[in-house]
């Protein structure tokens, strides 16, 4: 290979960040080589480039992988995990391959490739991965995309402690492990503490790291002291959707609720008391708030999925007492944006209070994981409306 090809190669990998199309001079480069000669280079580039994807300007983005394929794809957030996701294209005789593609600055996407229609593999040549209910997926973090320090652990603050019990339902004919989430002091004190409950919620604890982020904000006293309750489902879309909705609520009201307030210190008014979910569980989360608003008072829901019949009983049924928190990503699923979004002129029209935000994300962990304080925040923030 010649000196000149080894010093643009260089500049390619040195320029990411900065110049930009200088990856798109490098595949004409290769490409006007003859063929013998184009893969010394494109191996060169890759042993140059130890991290992928090449990112050029603040919005400019280059998947690249190199493998023996006859097809390449990238999907992930961006493109609904479809298989199909974006093709990419062989640069010449070599093995490698790319795509260009353009998000927001600070986007942050979920991704995979997928080698010959059926092979999902994630970016080996990229160190970041976000784990999900499915896995790992290879992360894109687009320049000025931050992270959320809330939910790193820190050895330098107190941290609560995790208590593990089980409860049973007759009317659903199983039992659960619970984990309940005691604040920091919390066997010192003779206080009682507001309450948030989780659905999902050994995931909020496994993948969103929840307990790192209540003893991050609790130390820099962004909120008080609560108790949080983590409840795993058992079958999933019948109760937070169909046809357990009613038995699983009266579940949680009834046993969960009920064993919490007779085992620990709680907060008993509605307004000291959220529910939070994700996806389904922010349907679950809705159908709690609005049926049983004398228990919970706020109800925060992400990426929610909303049934027509409860979005119905927000805007023509009895209006609650609820304060209410939601987000959701530009890049989630496409009929749960339509959903959340026709949601929000029933709130406004009733005179909800709620808030509602959009990030330059997908329907993944990753998303929800640094939100959370969010809306821990607007529910038990130091300087959130007293409680009701």
């Amino acid at each position: 290979m010649k000196r000149h090809d080894v010093l643009f190669i260089l500049m390619v990998v040195s320029s990411a960040n900065g110049l930009g199309q200088n990856f798109e001079k490098l595949v004409a480069r290769i490409s006007a080589l003859p063929t013998n000669q184009q893969q010394v280079v494109a191996d060169s580039f890759m042993s140059a480039s130890r991290t992928l994807p090449l990112l050029e300007n603040d919005t400019t983005v280059f998947f690249i992988n190199q493998r023996s394929a006859t097809t390449l794809t990238v999907t992930g957030d961006a493109s609904n995990w479809e298989a199909r996701g974006v093709a990419m294209t062989r640069i010449g005789a070599t093995d490698l391959w790319y795509c260009k593609r353009t998000f927001e600055s600070d986007a942050r996407l979920d991704y995979k490739f997928v080698v010959d229609g059926n092979n999902w593999v994630l970016d080996e040549r990229n160190p970041l991965t976000c784990v999900g209910g499915f896995g790992a997926n290879s992360e894109l973090r687009m320049p000025l995309y931050r992270e959320s320090p809330e939910t790193w652990f820190s050895r330098d603050i107190p941290h609560g402690t995790l208590h593990d019990t089980t409860f049973h339902s007759d009317a659903l004919g199983n039992s659960r492990k619970v984990r309940i989430y005691t604040p920091p002091g919390y066997e010192a004190s003779k206080d009682s503490f507001p309450v948030i409950l989780f659905h999902d919620g050994l995931e909020y604890i496994t993948l969103a790291q929840t307990n790192n982020t209540i003893d991050y904000l609790i130390a820099k006293h962004r909120i008080r002291p609560i108790i949080a309750v983590f409840v795993p489902p058992v079958n999933r879309t019948p109760e937070y959707v169909t046809s357990q909705v009613e038995d699983f609520s009266e579940f949680i009201v009834h046993t969960v609720m009920a064993g919490v307030d007779a085992s620990y210190r709680t907060c008993r008014s509605p307004g000291a008391r959220a529910i939070m979910g994700a996806s389904n569980g922010g349907n679950i989360s809705l159908w709690l708030g609005y049926h049983h608003p004398h228990v919970f008072g706020n109800v925060a829901a992400q990426s929610s999925n909303i049934e027509q019949s409860l979005s119905e009983e927000f805007q023509s049924g009895a209006k609650r007492n609820l304060k209410i928190y939601l987000d959701m990503g530009t890049y989630d699923i496409p009929i749960l944006i339509r959903l959340v979004r026709n949601f929000l002129p029933n709130l406004e029209s009733r005179g909800y209070p709620f808030v509602y935000r959009e990030y330059h994300e997908g329907h993944s962990w990753g998303n929800w994981r640094a939100r959370v304080k969010d809306a821990l925040e607007y529910f038990f923030g130091i300087s959130a409306t007293p409680t009701r």
